[in-house]
């Protein structure tokens, strides 16, 4: 049974989305950490709801997790990739998908010290995912599904996204 969702979810993403596109309109040399926290901790102030938006999700939650689950499967996370399930239908996840969960598994180590689950901690790790030159550059800075899949993450918290397709 499907239902329609999105406002709460989508209000998530859209505030995060409108984050990443404020941070990387400023000069780089103003890129700075500092500088997306203070943004990252006041979105729910600098950003207004956006005006809702519904969309059909099978068995999925009117939330950010939803949200990211959605997100997820128009993405391909959720095929079969050793008999084809009952359609027939073999193959691995879209490659921005496979990208985005190699590229977490990368930042996770190359910033082991941010753990944690709180908000700030979200930020932090989302900020390294613009910045960081231990993944492909600007992978995530210019829109398209790449940052799809990062904003529905982030939106949903670090362990929102499956750990294999």
């Amino acid at each position: 049974m499907s239902k329609w969702g999105g406002s709460t979810g989508y209000t998530s993403a859209s505030r995060i989305r409108a984050t990443i596109e404020r941070f990387l309109t400023l000069p780089e040399a103003s890129q700075t950490s500092a500088r997306f926290a203070n943004m990252w901790s006041s979105r729910a102030v600098e950003f207004l709801d956006p005006p809702d938006l519904t969309y059909i999700i099978p068995e999925e939650g009117d939330s950010a997790a939803g949200w990211s689950s959605y997100v997820n499967r128009l993405y391909g996370s959720t095929r079969n990739t050793s008999s084809g399930g009952v359609f027939g239908i073999r193959g691995l996840p879209d490659q921005p998908y496979r990208d985005f969960l190699a590229d977490r598994i990368t930042l996770q180590a190359a910033t082991s010290a941010i753990s944690g689950a709180a908000d700030a901690d979200q930020g932090r790790r989302l900020y390294q995912f613009l910045v960081s030159s231990a993944i492909t550059t600007g992978r995530y800075n210019r829109g398209g599904n790449h940052q799809e899949i990062l904003i529905s993450w982030a939106a949903a918290g670090s362990s929102a996204a499956p750990t294999s397709g």
